[in-house]
C-alpha cells in the first residue's frame, strides 16, 4: 500500500523473510484479529473485504463462512501465499485475491458488505483516498473495521518503530475525523486489550 521499494518487511513482506514474518504475524495478532472480528460480526451473505490481507490467515479462520471473501495486499508474495492457503474456497468461486494498492481499488462501485484493515492502516501514505475507496467498494450500511494494536492513545513511545518502519500513529479523535470526512456516516471507536497491545483501537463505521 506504501508505493516505496525499500521498504522493510514489517511494512511490506516479501521472500522467505516476509513468509516467515507473517507466520508469525498469526500469532501477535491473534487478540486483534477476535477483536475486529467480533466487531464485524460477518454473515453468511456478506461479501468481505480484507485490505492488507497479508498471509490469508483472518480471511481462512474468521471469513470462510460467508459468500464471498477478497483479499488485497501490495505485496505479490503475500497474495500468493493468501491464495494458497484459501485456495478451496478460491476454486469454487468464493474467494478472491489481488495485488494491489488501497488507495484506487480493483473493485466496482457496492461490491461489499463489509471490510477490514488489521494492523495496516498505520502504513498507508493516502488514508483519505483509501478510506474514500473503502467508501465507494461498500453497499449502503456496508462496514468498516479498522484494528490499531499501536496508536497515539495507548501511551506507549513507538518513536524507535516509527523511525524504522515509517508508520504513522492515529488517535481515536484523528481516525474518526478522517472516517467521517471520507463520508462514513456512523462511527464508533473502543479500546480492549491484546498480546503487546494495552490500548487496542478497534474502529467500527458504517457508510
Amino acid at each position: 500500500m506504501v508505493k516505496n521499494k525499500k521498504l522493510p518487511q514489517g511494512a511490506k513482506p516479501s521472500g522467505i523473510k516476509g513468509v516467515l514474518l507473517a507466520t508469525l504475524m498469526q500469532w501477535v495478532h491473534g487478540g486483534e484479529y477476535r477483536a475486529v472480528a467480533e466487531a464485524l460480526r460477518l454473515e453468511h451473505d456478506d461479501r468481505f473485504l480484507e485490505l492488507g490481507c497479508g498471509s490469508g490467515y483472518f480471511l481462512s479462520k474468521y471469513a470462510s463462512g460467508t459468500a464471498v471473501s477478497s483479499g488485497l495486499d501490495h505485496s505479490a508474495d503475500m497474495v500468493k501465499m493468501a491464495a494458497r492457503r484459501n485456495h478451496k474456497r478460491a476454486q469454487a468461486g468464493a474467494a478472491e485475491f489481488r495485488q494491489g494498492d488501497v488507495s484506487s481499488l480493483p473493485w466496482s462501485d457496492g461490491s461489499f458488505t463489509a471490510a477490514a484493515a488489521i494492523a495496516t492502516f498505520m502504513f498507508w501514505p493516502k488514508p483519505h483516498e483509501a478510506l474514500t475507496e473503502i467508501h465507494r467498494v461498500l453497499r449502503p450500511e456496508g462496514r468498516l473495521v479498522i484494528g490499531l494494536g499501536w496508536n497515539a492513545d495507548d501511551g506507549l513511545d513507538h518513536s524507535r518503530y516509527v523511525k524504522k518502519y515509517g508508520f504513522r500513529l492515529y488517535s481515536g479523535t484523528e481516525l474518526q475525523a478522517l472516517l467521517e470526512d471520507a463520508g462514513f456516516s456512523e462511527v464508533e471507536i473502543t479500546y480492549t486489550k491484546a498480546f503487546m497491545e494495552p490500548k487496542l483501537m478497534i474502529c467500527l463505521a458504517v457508510k
